[in-house]
């Protein structure tokens, strides 16, 4: 679990700084990509993408550590066995 958080902290803290090394160059933020779009604009966005995508393996990452009944389906697979209330539905004629 302690490796996901610090994969997660490190990948977007990386974003960050390296976000606080290039921008205060006057300019940079200014500079033309394609048209109108700007480099700061889609820094801004190409940051938001890393941590929504980061935030989606954190949380698939830490439901399968962390979670019992995933992990009890991982380490013995689907289950074999109908739940009890479902005999019950047969025999009522559902």
């Amino acid at each position: 679990m302690h490796a996901a958080q610090r994969r997660f902290l490190a990948v977007n803290a990386s974003a960050v700084m390296a976000a606080i090394a290039l921008f205060p160059v006057t300019g940079v933020l200014q500079a033309r990509v394609a048209g109108h779009l700007t480099f700061g604009v889609l820094w801004g966005f190409l940051q938001c993408l890393l941590l929504v995508a980061s935030a989606w393996w954190y949380e698939m990452r830490s439901t399968r550590v962390c979670d019992p009944l995933e992990q009890s389906l991982s380490l013995t697979g689907p289950p074999t066995t109908t739940p009890d209330h479902l005999h019950e539905a047969d025999r009522q004629g559902w």
